[in-house]
């Protein structure tokens, strides 16, 4: 197949209703305490890891970085504890089920995501959306803190998983936000916009894609613009 298409998951492909992010404040404020003074931060289009840094500035990226993996733990277990609630709110957008179906086959499709590899699964798991995406392939939010440095990471193990070097235009970035378009451009990579997260599809072609949808709920029109 010729092309390999990463997918975005919030804003996206779905959302949880903001269950998943009150889920790391709290398992984070329980790691760091209360007397850490913890920053307001956007979560649109940036990985876990950076979502982590900048909300606690005072423990530097350094002591961050360090405890990445036991963050990560306390924020998938307290997600874990809310997994009836993340199920029955989380909602799959318009049309992204059909379009999924209809790309199968065509090409080998994977999460490029600001997620935690395990919570990006959850995330999938509770919604259904796990067979439509190959999760070994993909690249997340604790594999590096800078989303454009997942693109590489996918297409290496694309390349493993599948036997197809993927580089350039063959990539496509699918994503509801400038810094998904961003991580696109930074790789060569071809860009479609999603408006369904917070940024409108004018907003989205301003800063650079290729091509931009208002949802995916028009199947042909998404791969028209996907398979360009």
């Amino acid at each position: 197949m010729e092309k390999l298409i990463l997918w975005d998951v919030d804003g996206t492909l779905l959302t949880t209703d903001g269950i998943a992010a009150a889920a790391m404040r709290t398992a984070i404020r329980a790691l760091v305490g209360e007397a850490t003074p913890m920053e307001r931060t956007s979560y649109a289009g940036k990985t876990d890891w950076q979502i982590i840094r900048e909300h606690f500035p005072s423990l530097g990226a350094a002591a961050v970085d360090e405890r990445l993996h036991e963050f990560g733990a306390a924020y998938l277990a307290e997600l874990e504890r809310s997994r009836e609630a993340l199920a029955a709110r989380s909602r799959v957008f318009d049309g992204v089920r059909p379009l999924l179906e209809a790309l199968r086959g065509r090409a080998h499709m994977a999460p490029l995501t600001g997620n935690m590899a395990a919570i990006a699964r959850m995330k999938l798991e509770v919604t259904g959306l796990v067979p439509f995406l190959d999760l070994e392939a993909g690249a997340y939010g604790d594999d590096h803190h800078t989303r454009s440095e997942l693109v590489p990471l996918a297409a290496g193990r694309a390349e493993r998983r599948f036997g197809v070097r993927y580089s350039g235009r063959q990539i496509v970035i699918v994503g509801d936000t400038p810094n998904d378009i961003a991580c696109g451009k930074a790789n060569g990579a071809r860009t479609v916009g999603v408006a369904t997260g917070p940024f409108s599809v004018a907003e989205l072609l301003a800063h650079g894609a290729d091509a931009a949808l208002p949802d995916l709920a028009d199947t042909q029109a998404a791969l028209d613009a996907i398979l360009a």
